[in-house]
């Protein structure tokens, strides 16, 4: 390969990085329109049935393409294995994520889950028995604060009566859960390849929040219907937030390996605050500035390895 197409295929690796993260920021106002027309186990479960059979179809075009077999879990271990990560990383993380989101701006939601990658490499250094680094402490502390400025708005008497918004605090759970699920997913990946796992997390997660939606309804004295502008955020979620954000995401880890690719997800905070600044008309205050400074300060200090010399 000639100099030129070696950096213009790298170049076209960080363009879908950055649409990738375009993308993901711009689920945080899909999800905002979703909630506003159905309530949030309903939203999910759209989502993630769409996304499930549009990933299943990819797989099973990429096996025939191989000359492969469908993959299949071949035992119960890899059945529960897999079944955690639609636990996680999709149920969990998803009654999280637009729970809260009914009940806070896009803004916040995009802020607050920014702690994301951080959070994650802190609690593999727990759970997996790694060391944690002094950066890595550091930049949690540091993001987490960020979080404290964002949730209380920067108001001192909300820490002391302890008055946060409730949206806020559901919003919280979704990067742990995420954290989980990244987790998790280092044994699926062992077995199954990113794609393969992710489909098969979809499915399974789908397959626990269609239930879900089920119970919700039958709560709700009208059944919910989405319009035209629901549909299209949850085809955006469902689409561009999850199959095509997934398939760029990965082909970026193994162009650029997964440390460089990371520092990419810094960007999701970014466009989510001004796509719900620009589509919501959602006011970003002093309080989301420093607080969001400080988480995206924190997650590039906490995340990036330093050079040995």
């Amino acid at each position: 390969m000639t100099d030129d197409a070696h950096h213009a295929r790298r170049a076209g690796v960080y363009f879908k990085l950055v649409l990738t993260t375009f993308f993901w920021g711009g689920t945080f106002v899909a999800a905002r329109f979703a909630v506003h027309e159905a309530p949030p186990f309903h939203a999910a479960a759209c989502r993630f049935g769409i996304a499930a059979v549009v990933l299943l179809a990819l797989v099973a075009r990429q096996a025939r393409k191989r000359g492969e077999a469908f993959p299949l879990p071949r035992s119960l271990r890899e059945v529960l294995t897999l079944s955690s990560l639609g636990l996680t990383g999709i149920f969990c993380y998803n009654a999280f994520f637009f729970s809260g989101l009914r009940l806070t701006g896009a803004a916040n939601g995009s802020l607050i889950v920014a702690i994301n990658p951080l959070l994650t490499a802190v609690l593999s250094a727990w759970w997996l028995r790694e060391r944690v680094r002094l950066l890595q402490a550091i930049g949690l502390s540091v993001s987490l604060a960020g979080v404290g400025v964002i949730v209380s708005r920067g108001d001192i008497a909300v820490l002391r009566t302890l008055a946060f918004n409730r949206g806020d605090l559901l919003l919280l759970g979704a990067p742990l859960s995420w954290a989980a699920y990244s987790i998790l997913g280092k044994r699926a990946m062992g077995t199954f390849s990113p794609l393969v796992a992710t489909a098969y997390a979809a499915l399974s997660g789908a397959l626990l929040l269609i239930p879900a939606a089920v119970v919700e309804a039958l709560g709700e004295a009208v059944p919910h219907r989405f319009s035209v502008l629901g549909w299209l955020a949850i085809l955006q979620l469902a689409l561009l937030g999850t199959v095509v954000g997934f398939v760029w995401w990965y082909e970026g880890v193994q162009a650029l390996g997964a440390s460089r690719a990371a520092l990419f997800v810094n960007l999701v905070p970014v466009f989510g605050t001004l796509l719900a600044a620009l589509l919501l008309g959602e006011r970003l205050g002093w309080p989301q500035l420093w607080g969001g400074l400080l988480v995206i300060a924190g997650v590039c200090g906490g995340t990036v390895r330093p050079r040995m010399g």
